[in-house]
Order: C-alpha cells, then sequence, then structure tokens
C-alpha cells in the first residue's frame, strides 16, 4: 500500500487529535499541549480556523452526545504540570467559539464517554495526584466516574486508584458492552459500565505488565478482541496479547524492533482491513501500521520521523484517512491510502 502525507498546517507541539461534529459540520481538530490556541479544519475544504479561546495543555477531545459541542482537557502542560489540569466545554454559536469551565482535576490526563443505562457516563483518567517534581511518581492516579448531566456540579466516584503513572486509556466495546481500559505500571485494567440501574461498575484486572498505552480490538477476525498494549510507560515495545478461552490474556506478537518513547495506538477498521497504528516519539519516530495475515502480524511504514503523539482515523472526500498529531514535527498531518 502507497501511503500519501497532506501536512494541514504547523502547530507548536502539536499533541491531542479528534475528528467531530462541530455546528452543523465534521471538523478535524488539532490541539497543542503548550499555550497555544487549537486549530478546527473543515473536513471538505481542509481551511484551518483557530480557536483562540483553546488555551493548550489539551491532552483530549471528545463530542458530546446529541450536541454539536465538544469536551476538552486544558492545562496539562509539560513536563507534566498538570495541577491546575481541567474539562472544558466548547461550543460554537453564530460564528463564534465559546468556552465552559466544567470540572477542575488536578493531573486529568484522559478521559472518555460511555452509554450506560439512563444516558452517559464519564470516565476521567488521572495520570497521578500530586507531584513535586517531573521524576516524582510516589503519588499514584486513579480513575473517577460520573453521569454526564453538565447543567449541575459532577458528582465524582472513584472506581479504581493505586495506579502508578495511570497513563494508557481506551474506550470502545468489549464482548459486545460498552467499554473503558486504563494501563498503568499495575497493567491493564478494564472497566465495565453498570447493566442496570442501581448497579455497580465493574473493575478487572487483564495483564499485570506495567503498560502506557492500552487498545482493545478484533485484529485476527476470530470474534474475540485481543488486548494491545505499549510496554512499559513511554516505552518500548509494541505487544498483542490474544484472548484465551478461560478469558485470560496471552502475548502472540511484539514487534521485533525496540521503539523509543512509544505513544500513539489506535486500532480499528482502516483501508480496508482490520489493523492498528502505533508511532513513537524519539530515534526514528516512525509511523507505521500493524495487521494480522497469513497466520502472523505484519507491519507497513507509513512515514519515518513522524514523531505522532496521537492518531484518530476519519473519512475525507468519500475516502478513509489517518490525523496524525506530528508533534516532533509540529505539524497537524493527515495520510491517505491508495
Amino acid at each position: 500500500m502507497i501511503y500519501r502525507k497532506r501536512p494541514l498546517a504547523p502547530l507548536e507541539k502539536c499533541y491531542a487529535v479528534s475528528a467531530l461534529p462541530v455546528a452543523g459540520k465534521t471538523n478535524f481538530l488539532f490541539a497543542s499541549e503548550i499555550p497555544r490556541p487549537a486549530l478546527a479544519f473543515d473536513d471538505q475544504t481542509l481551511e484551518p480556523e483557530e480557536i483562540s479561546i483553546m488555551g493548550g495543555g489539551t491532552m483530549s477531545m471528545v463530542p458530546l452526545p446529541n450536541s454539536q459541542d465538544f469536551l476538552a482537557i486544558e492545562n496539562f502542560f509539560p513536563p507534566f504540570a498538570a495541577a491546575d489540569s481541567k474539562l472544558v466545554r466548547i461550543g460554537r454559536q453564530e460564528g463564534t467559539w465559546n468556552k465552559e469551565d466544567i470540572l477542575s482535576l488536578p493531573y486529568l490526563h484522559r478521559f472518555g464517554l460511555l452509554p450506560v443505562p439512563g444516558g452517559h457516563a464519564l470516565i476521567l483518567s488521572v495520570l497521578c495526584e500530586h507531584k513535586e517534581n517531573r521524576d516524582d511518581w510516589s503519588s499514584p492516579g486513579r480513575v473517577y466516574v460520573a453521569p454526564l448531566d453538565l447543567e449541575s456540579p459532577l458528582h465524582l466516584e472513584s472506581v479504581l486508584d493505586g495506579l502508578p503513572r495511570n497513563h494508557g486509556f481506551f474506550t470502545g466495546t468489549f464482548g459486545g458492552r460498552p467499554a473503558a481500559a486504563v494501563a498503568s505500571d499495575r497493567g491493564v485494567h478494564l472497566l465495565l459500565p453498570p447493566a442496570a440501574p442501581g448497579c455497580s461498575w465493574e473493575v478487572h484486572p487483564l495483564i499485570h505488565v506495567p503498560a502506557g498505552e492500552v487498545w482493545l480490538y478484533d485484529l485476527d477476525g476470530d470474534g474475540l478482541e485481543e488486548l494491545v498494549t505499549i510496554e512499559p510507560f513511554h516505552g518500548t515495545a509494541l505487544t498483542v496479547y490474544h484472548r484465551q478461552p478461560d478469558g485470560s490474556f496471552h502475548p502472540v506478537w511484539t514487534l521485533p524492533e525496540p521503539l523509543e518513547f512509544a505513544h500513539a495506538l489506535w486500532c480499528g477498521p482502516l483501508w480496508g482491513r482490520p489493523c492498528g497504528i502505533c508511532g513513537s516519539r524519539r530515534g526514528r519516530a516512525p509511523l507505521f501500521r500493524f495487521f494480522y495475515e497469513d497466520g502472523t502480524y505484519r507491519t507497513e511504514l507509513i512515514e519515518a520521523g513522524a514523531s505522532a503523539a496521537n492518531i484518530t482515523v476519519a473519512r475525507w472526500q468519500g475516502q478513509d484517512c489517518l490525523l496524525s498529531a506530528n508533534h516532533g514535527q509540529n505539524q497537524c498531518v493527515m495520510y491517505v491510502a491508495d
């Protein structure tokens, strides 16, 4: 497959990326981890627009259900200067961008939304709870959940704590149910929302290997999700675990070449087949595709030196595209394939 790169615009320390419906049309959104305005690209023309009200330190951006607004993290600045991290709501009315502070939560690093009986729930993943300095990891992180009700103060419930370097985060499905997963030095934990009103969240450890990123997706087509990790925190190894009949996960493939500061991970249907995308930020800093074929996993290089921080997948002019926050290149980038 031939991959074609289309730089969209420069953005210093480009970090977060998402494809969101805003003001009646899809926008490709990119945001920086330092104090810089975010950029929104029209998904048809690819013309950029500056979102000047967004102040940077943005780790994640997630669309609100049944709305043209989205939620975003702000004030999570490098290197881990995030005591003032917060969740904000961004919208657009009559051609003007607006912002509302929703929640102040120190070291809020990742978040997502899952459907639950009666509505949706926020899952808020905190890297740690306190840091004296960059290398202080003495205070572990945790995971909070809250009913998605932005008309009143959020009621946070802690469902999992004691997670050193609680960095990796996933929302999607597992076994046909809405699910989230987090990756930390304690391994990977699965979170399942209540099956009925009044029930509790379920938390299940999947592996105990320290991990920095996580994804759950059926890569080999056997009907069961693989567990894909980057190990450890900001790690060197991309590993695929296969789900066994007893529910445990066994490693079946690790990328032969070690990575350096591996950070970007996504899995799903793309360019005609189930696959994963991985990127690292240092060394050779490759962005590459991996997939299951003829009984093993294979890789294809998309770009050497991309230095991607985060990635997502969208549609552009009727075809799949990969959106990449190329942190080391200070670029917002789109890739297509032939």
